[in-house]
């Protein structure tokens, strides 16, 4: 028997509130009765919990009796089953096929994978390394640009540290390892600037030419002059 919803996989169970047939893939079991449910009556919490109609009622029922504090065994219950969140307010019914927002570890890659992306467009063109200030002075981009990925580390910390999102912890470091690598890019597109180089070349050039006697600097400056008019 094919599945009521998608119409390609075969059933291997049923939804326990409207008895539709439903396959391994369309079917989602209760986190807290392990019963299967379609996707037209799972319902989800702020925490990420999927249940079944009748849990998330008795759960939603726990939680208004808590808070009015007139029933200590139903938040007992509540507590050992796992079930009490640390918010009290009144929970929003959510879908399964409910749109949600972006969670940290997302934002992180998001900012870091930007933050890579422009540190490697100043590797293409160097003449965007420098934030001139006016006369000799300039400010390196690349070191502006480390905020990005101070950004995205931050982000990666909310997702390490908030239980909320416990199961997406592991791709927060992806975040990391993208806005490390932008760091160690950064450094290397300051260190590497053809701008920096001449300026240390012409500063040697100069030096040199503070060092030399007078007559080795006719020398030079003659030496110089036919290399011009060559």
């Amino acid at each position: 028997m094919e599945c009521a919803v998608c119409g390609v996989r075969s059933a291997v169970g049923y939804c326990v509130e409207c008895q539709k047939m439903l396959c391994e893939e369309c079917g989602t079991v209760c986190e807290m009765c392990n019963k299967t449910v379609c996707p037209e009556h799972v319902k989800e919490t702020r925490s990420g919990r999927r249940l079944c109609v009748s849990c998330y009622e008795a759960r939603k029922e726990r939680r208004r009796q808590h808070k009015e504090g007139g029933d200590r065994k139903a938040e007992d219950a509540a507590l050992a089953e796992g079930m009490l969140d640390e918010e009290l307010e009144e929970e929003e019914l959510l879908t399964a096929s409910a749109q949600r927002g972006l969670e940290p570890w997302q934002w992180s890659l998001i900012v870091a994978a930007a933050g890579l992306a422009i540190i490697f467009l100043l590797l293409i063109v160097p003449s965007l390394r420098r934030i001139p200030l006016g006369g000799s002075a300039y400010i390196p981009t690349p070191f502006v640009l480390l905020l990005v990925p101070a950004f995205a580390g931050i982000w990666a910390v909310i997702g390490l540290t908030n239980e909320a999102f416990y199961e997406n912890r592991p791709k927060c470091l992806i975040g990391i390892a993208l806005a490390l690598v932008t760091v160690v890019l950064a450094f290397v597109a300051v260190a590497t600037d053809p701008a920096k180089k001449a300026e240390l070349e012409a500063l040697q050039m100069q030096e040199e030419r503070d060092s030399m006697t007078q007559e080795g600097l006719t020398d030079w400056r003659k030496n110089a002059l036919d290399r011009y008019e060559r």
